[in-house]
């Protein structure tokens, strides 16, 4: 492929190109789909077996294949906008306002289950969603960003905002 690219761009281009679309890929997997995937096993005994009879297939489905598909897409062919607002953007916005109530949802029903291997797959569900956002990836949303981090993006915002207001 990249001897295609060579046709029109120069080897910086490229591989600056190719780092960046592998970064992005790499950032997906890394923060959306292992996760999600592993949680989704995890969730599967407390679902109703039928593929698409429970609302957290379709959420899944949505973030795995339309608007991760978007930004790995978008990224691949160099469209900003397919790769963040209609993909990286709404995969983030529905894996932690849809995918992540929803199992929870599911976790603590399973808790409160008669059955025994139901509370024991919530118990599992429980730990693993928490293990997840207590990550690197996500500890922002449960408010756990290490301050030196935090002083390093507040810096960074002071310099943007310096240079373009």
């Amino acid at each position: 492929m990249k001897d295609v690219c060579l046709n029109c761009h120069g080897d910086n281009y490229i591989t600056s190109f190719y780092k960046q679309y592998d970064a992005l890929i790499d950032l997906y997997h890394e923060k959306f789909a292992k996760p999600g995937l592993e949680l989704m096993g995890l969730a599967k005994p407390l679902l109703k077996p039928a593929k698409f009879s429970n609302k957290i297939d379709f959420i899944w489905y949505e973030i795995w294949h339309h608007e991760g598909r978007r930004a790995r897409h978008g990224a691949s062919m160099m469209g900003p906008d397919y790769t963040h607002w209609h993909g990286t953007y709404e995969v983030a916005k529905h894996f932690y306002s849809e995918l992540i109530p929803e199992l929870e949802e599911l976790a603590d029903k399973g808790s409160r289950s008669g059955d025994a291997a139901k509370k024991e797959a919530a118990e599992k569900l429980r730990h693993k969603i928490d293990e997840t956002l207590n990550s690197a990836n996500h500890q922002w949303y449960v408010n756990k960003i290490p301050p030196e981090e935090a002083a390093e993006r507040q810096q960074r915002l002071k310099e943007v905002h310096s240079r373009y207001r």
